[in-house]
């Protein structure tokens, strides 16, 4: 409702004033982070979301709004690693699978983040193949 509603200013007074009175609501996080996005502010909008995951790090919803501020940002491997990390906790593991094999293609990332990277494929892939092997 409140990204809908109003220009950027307006919306940002609103979805501001009462982070601060509730910090770590979800729904107001959800609100301010969108409204951050829409107005095209992706590093601010990134940073209201880290804020919120140090809280709530399973949380598939803030890796979604993640997903969308390093994109804004032309963060190429970080918006395929965080829509990863989206797929993985909603328990689509192929789907996750497939984001770390294009954030490997990216680009635009260096021997520590690919690395990072690598080792969380591995890990998901390693997740798939038991899950394939339960019988059902």
């Amino acid at each position: 409702m409140l990204q809908a509603s109003g220009t950027w200013p307006a919306r940002s007074r609103r979805c501001a004033r009462p982070s601060r009175a509730i910090p770590y609501s979800r729904a107001v996080g959800y609100a301010y982070a969108g409204a951050l996005l829409d107005a095209g502010r992706g590093a601010e909008a990134l940073a209201a979301v880290n804020e919120q995951m140090r809280v709530y790090p399973r949380d598939a919803r803030l890796f979604g709004l993640q997903a969308r501020a390093h994109s804004l940002m032309g963060k190429r491997l970080a918006q395929h690693r965080a829509q990863a990390e989206f797929h993985a906790l909603q328990g689509n593991l192929p789907a996750a699978v497939e984001q770390l094999q294009l954030a490997q293609a990216a680009g635009d990332a260096d021997f520590y983040e690919l690395s990072v990277v690598d080792a969380r494929l591995k890990d998901l892939r390693s997740q798939l193949a038991a899950e394939t092997k339960l019988p059902r």
